[in-house]
């Protein structure tokens, strides 16, 4: 039985995967989780290399309205792989754990938008701004 710390080690590989796929990332998380997996036989590793790959198809061929779903169907497989590992060899965490960072800092970050609207009415009086800071100061009327 998994410590929840590994349980939530494993979800974060499996989300890693997944998250990699079809992305630069993918040779860096496919490399590392068949290493991972293979444990030194190179006939275990290809057999990862050979399932990996047949996720990252899947992912790519999926129509963009079943994307979503098939991915967290995905995600759920991969983190029973990693989960199943973490028993097996308890001492694979950090490698594990490093092997995400890997993977989290070459994924590309979305683009991030802001829309604001605005009214002002009445005579009213906006101080508008995005990702900063405005301070307004009344000075004392009439002395």
């Amino acid at each position: 039985m998994l410590t929840e710390a590994l349980e939530g080690l494993a979800a974060a590989g499996g989300s890693a995967v997944v998250g990699a796929a079809a992305t630069d990332a993918w040779q860096t998380a496919r490399a590392g989780v068949a290493r991972l997996l293979g444990r030194g036989d190179d006939r275990e590793e290809r057999y990862a290399i050979e399932r990996l790959d047949r996720t990252a198809g899947e992912i790519e061929q999926a129509p963009d309205e079943d994307r979503q779903q098939l991915r967290d169907k995905l995600r759920g497989r991969w983190t029973g792989q990693l989960e199943m590992l973490l028993e097996e060899h308890p001492e694979a965490a950090h490698e594990l754990r490093e092997l995400i960072e890997r993977v989290r800092a070459e994924v590309p970050r979305p683009r991030e938008s802001w829309v604001q609207n605005n009214t002002a009415e009445a005579g009213g009086v906006q101080y508008i701004t995005q990702g900063g800071d405005i301070n307004v100061g009344r000075g004392r009327t009439g002395a």
